[in-house]
């Protein structure tokens, strides 16, 4: 399968659409000035809503349903974090927190559905902190990667499909600082101190309705299936020859579709799923993209580093925050097809 890494930084949710240079929208109640034009959906302005300081990392499936006469419906799931989480400062001053669900006819208006899951530790939240298993490695905190959706043909959902949404989160466990930083950045933080929810893994949890999920343990005793390569963790295999990690979060996973002469179902011993992560490595502190194959899109296996930064190229600081894209290549123009 042929796919194409695409590095990103994500900071606002957001569309490339403009109506004139001079535009103010009003939207209900309140005026959006043209400096922020492209913004379809921000923090709420309910205080003790779970969103209501940061969001992050928006996944948005459009489809049609087959059952209904609806020309088209778009669902986004997204991160957020809430003004509790962001006063605690011994938590990284990240955009995690929880996952939320909205819903929007045409892509701009959004609508957030308050409903939640129902197991959720707050109202308003699909996946909410693992308050059941204190040892779990998402209770601080949580960020979504991505969300495969059941489908019937690229764009129908299929009746009594499963989504599986894959995720990353950090428990209470602390790190020193200066693990993350170069020496120079080190020299500069008091000798001792921490940091909670650094050390993040990643789950993966099932849906039968995409609002109401159920974690599924993974094979390491905190419940992630994806977890960093460290030499010093009894759980992982410590004579591979890859480098260590820090943490492992943002994942993106992809099917791998079957190929020209393979039959369809696909062999379960097939790698069927390829997720690559975000890390850090121990050694040289870069930010690097990791790899992993799985044969049912739960039970992985480390491949190591697949991209790392490049000497005085756009990714010279660092790779994160992938997203893939099958089949993609760049045109005359350096667009993406």
């Amino acid at each position: 399968m042929k796919t194409a890494l695409l590095t990103l930084l994500q900071t606002r949710i957001c569309i490339g659409w403009v109506s004139g240079p001079n535009t103010a929208l009003r939207r209900g109640t309140q005026l959006y000035q043209s400096n922020d034009y492209n913004v379809v959906f921000r923090p709420s302005t309910e205080t003790d809503a779970f969103d209501s300081f940061k969001l992050g990392s928006a996944r948005v499936h459009r489809y049609s349903d087959d059952s209904t006469t609806d020309d088209t419906e778009y669902v986004m799931w997204y991160h957020g974090r809430c003004k509790e989480l962001s006063e605690d400062k011994t938590l990284p001053p990240l955009s995690t927190g929880r996952v939320g669900r909205a819903k929007s006819r045409n892509g701009l208006i959004w609508e957030r559905e308050d409903e939640g899951s129902v197991d959720a530790d707050r109202e308003g939240v699909s996946l909410g902190l693992n308050t059941e298993s204190w040892w779990g490695f998402d209770t601080a905190h949580l960020g979504l990667g991505q969300v495969l959706m059941p489908m019937a043909t690229p764009s129908v959902r299929a009746e009594g499909g499963v989504y599986i949404m894959y995720y990353h989160g950090g428990n209470f466990d602390e790190t020193r600082i200066a693990d993350y930083l170069d020496e120079e950045k080190a020299a500069n933080v008091p000798e001792g101190a921490t940091i909670a929810g650094m050390k993040m893994k990643i789950g993966a949890a099932v849906s039968q309705d995409g609002t109401t999920w159920g974690r599924i343990e993974g094979e390491d005793p905190s419940g992630a299936c994806v977890v960093p390569f460290d030499r010093d963790d009894p759980n992982v295999d410590a004579s591979l020859d890859f480098p260590e990690e820090l943490y492992c979060g943002w994942p993106e996973v992809v099917v791998n579709p079957p190929g020209e002469g393979e039959s369809n179902p696909p062999p379960k011993d097939r790698d069927n799923f390829f997720m690559y992560y975000s890390t850090m490595l121990k050694d040289t502190k870069e930010k690097a993209i990791g790899f992993a194959t799985s044969e049912n899109g739960f039970k992985w296996t480390k491949k190591g580093i697949c991209l790392s930064p490049t000497d005085e190229t756009l990714d010279s600081m660092g790779c994160a925050r992938c997203h893939v894209v099958k089949k993609a290549h760049l045109n005359e123009d350096q667009q993406w097809e």
